[in-house]
């Protein structure tokens, strides 16, 4: 079936919507944002405009503000409205934003006029979400399309505030909002031209592009088409082959796949022509295979007959071999009672090692121990030595002092009234010398008593060392005993191991000596009984070489046919 393509023209035209698509949605988003950019470049300027004057006010026109009977502004008792209204078109002219003041929630002096005439909008109040924010609020406030005698405005206000920070009024800037609405007309005007004439370029750029790679396409249609005829010499244009995209690609690979199909059908041809010489072959091999199967018959024959007489002799032999084998499986049974028991005696002789090393060690312990509280009261036994020392000098202090108070109570006797102060003083400090000797005398008697208790641990212990070192001696004759004993377990273990080795080789040898004649027993009883099978197999063979004589026919007729249907590619 004819298929006519277009693919390319079809990514073209989604490309050119998707294109058409982004323009609109680009135009649609620049117009929201450069809307909301004017909107707030106008409000920072009103912003900026209505604190300026703001700052211009509370400079020039200082002081309380009023109206007087005929509503016109009066600052400080002064009537200002012509001066005033004068500032505000002087402002207006230099910024082109028009400017409002109240007094109090109503319009005052104004720059702004009614639409088509020269009369200024004073008298009329401001709204009341305005009055709420900034007159009663004290706040800014931006007010968007706020409707001023029928014209939308953008307008910021500010609170009008005396020296005394009492809000007497509201300051207003604003500008019109049709100065928003046209930038952004203007805007999307030239964004949509711009789009357009990007599409005017991009849509023949488009088509021309698909124009080339339909062309490339094409060439590569033709070619495919032509390897499908069987047609393996065709040729792809340079062009189409060099090109570095997916077309390229595509044209490398059908190259690549005339190229294998010549390869793949000059092979199959080749061995269309081999298979038809090898069937003739086969055939005759056939023949003379038929003729050997009869001297096989007769030379198996004669193979039977020796086959019977070989399994008699190898029988008797498989009988003396069991004999043997039964004997050395009793001398194994024994070695393996040996050296189960020598493994059982090492074990033990391993554990009795391990706890005497155990012991050892726990001796060690106490002895280190036992040194450790020797070196203790050794070192206990001197301070109390030393503290017996300190009670000898407190008693011989004790005894200078009560002297020393005897002293100073006869001197104070001698001072008479004078000295009756320092004999109570010395009086005490003979009791109290008195008490130390007393407590030195008390402390002599304990240390006495702990230096001889001391003194009987030390000699204990020095007599509890000597009986460690003796234990310790028993203990280390002891080890030697048992490491002698365990090397000679060792050996023992050893020696049955190497036993059993021995005698599983024997026994290894005499079970491979058994296999071999069982093996042979069996093969001769086969032989015997097989000769006879392959006489009849061979009968069967004869058969066989006939069907492969046919076989062999109809193989060479399939390779004829097999080699016509080749001749379909053209080479």
């Amino acid at each position: 079936m004819k298929r006519n393509g277009k693919v390319i023209r079809k990514i073209v035209l989604i490309a050119i919507a998707a294109l058409l698509v982004v323009s609109v949605l680009l135009t649609i988003v620049g117009t929201v944002k450069l809307r909301n950019t004017y909107e707030k470049t106008v409000e920072e300027e009103l912003k900026a405009t209505c604190n300026h004057l703001d700052v211009f006010l509370g400079e020039a026109y200082h002081g309380s503000w009023t109206v007087d009977v005929n509503d016109e502004i009066v600052i400080n008792g002064y009537n200002r409205q012509e001066e005033l209204t004068a500032d505000l078109d002087k402002l207006k002219e230099m910024t082109d934003v028009d400017y409002t003041i109240f007094v109090g929630k109503t319009r005052r002096s104004t720059t702004l006029t009614k639409a088509g005439s020269t009369e200024r909008i004073v008298g009329t109040d401001a709204s009341d979400a305005v009055i709420k924010e900034v007159l009663e609020g004290g706040k800014p406030y931006l007010a968007k399309n706020i409707d001023i005698a029928g014209s939308k405005y953008y307008g910021y206000y500010v609170p009008l505030i005396n020296n005394s920070g009492v809000i007497n009024g509201m300051i207003f800037s604003g500008r019109h909002a049709d100065v928003i609405t046209d930038s952004t007309r203007n805007a999307v005007i030239t964004m949509g031209g711009i789009a357009l004439i990007f599409l005017i370029i991009a849509i023949p750029l488009a088509m021309l592009i698909e124009r080339k790679i339909s062309g490339a396409m094409l060439s590569l249609e033709e070619s495919i088409l032509g390897l499908a005829d069987g047609n393996l010499n065709v040729e792809i244009e340079d062009k189409t082959y060099n090109r570095k995209d997916e077309i390229g690609i595509i044209a490398e690979s059908t190259v690549q796949l005339r190229d294998k199909l010549k390869q793949i059908i000059g092979d199959a041809k080749q061995m269309s022509e081999e298979v038809t010489s090898s069937g003739d072959e086969l055939s005759g091999s056939a023949s003379q295979a038929a003729d050997a199967s009869g001297q096989v018959s007769s030379a198996v024959e004669e193979i039977s007959k020796g086959a019977i007489s070989q399994a008699e002799s190898i029988q008797t032999a498989a009988t003396n071999t069991a004999d043997m084998g039964n004997d050395i499986d009793g001398i194994t049974s024994s070695i393996d009672e040996l050296s189960k028991q020598a493994k059982d005696m090492q074990n033990s002789c391993e554990n009795a090692m391990a706890a005497l090393n155990k012991l050892i060690e726990q001796n060690a312990g106490v002895v280190e121990s036992v040194g450790v509280i020797d070196r203790q009261i050794r070192a206990t036994n001197e301070a109390v030595e030393k503290i017996a020392e300190a009670s000898n000098v407190i008693t011989a202090i004790s005894e200078q002092t009560n002297l020393l108070s005897l002293n100073a109570s006869i001197e104070a006797a001698r001072a008479g009234e004078a000295g009756k102060g320092f004999a109570v003083v010395a009086t005490e400090i003979g009791s109290l010398a008195a008490q130390s000797g007393d407590a030195a005398v008390n402390i002599g008697q304990i240390v006495s008593d702990l230096v001889t208790e001391s003194q009987k641990s030390v000699q204990r212990l020095g007599d509890l060392n000597k009986e460690f070192e003796a234990q310790n001696e028993q203990l280390d004759s002891t080890r030697k005993d048992m490491e002698h004993m365990a090397v000679g377990v060792q050996a023992v273990s050893d020696s049955s191991t190497d036993i059993t080795s021995r005698v599983d080789n024997l026994s290894n040898a005499k079970n491979a000596v058994v296999s071999v004649i069982d093996d042979l027993s069996a093969i001769s009883e086969e032989n015997a009984a097989s000769t006879q099978e392959t006489n009849a197999s061979m009968q069967e063979l004869n058969a066989t070489f006939e069907v492969i004589n046919h076989s062999a026919a109809d193989l060479h007729q399939l390779a004829e046919k097999l080699h016509q249907e080749m001749e379909f590619f053209k080479l």
